[in-house]
């Protein structure tokens, strides 16, 4: 599909059903992941912390 000025950037982006690239959607879930992985690895420091007293 070739991207025209009058379809707008949204449409020129995305397949034709409107769903997110499959390199978006990897690179989205390679985020959250991250994100729970943070969450994890602060919170057992502080456990650890707190534990070894």
């Amino acid at each position: 599909m070739l991207c025209q000025a009058s379809q707008g950037s949204d449409r020129c982006r995305r397949g034709s059903a409107g769903y997110p690239s499959p390199v978006e959607f990897i690179f989205t879930a390679l985020m959250v992941l991250v994100v729970v992985a943070s969450v994890w690895f602060s919170a057992y420091v502080v456990y650890r912390l707190y534990s070894d007293n």
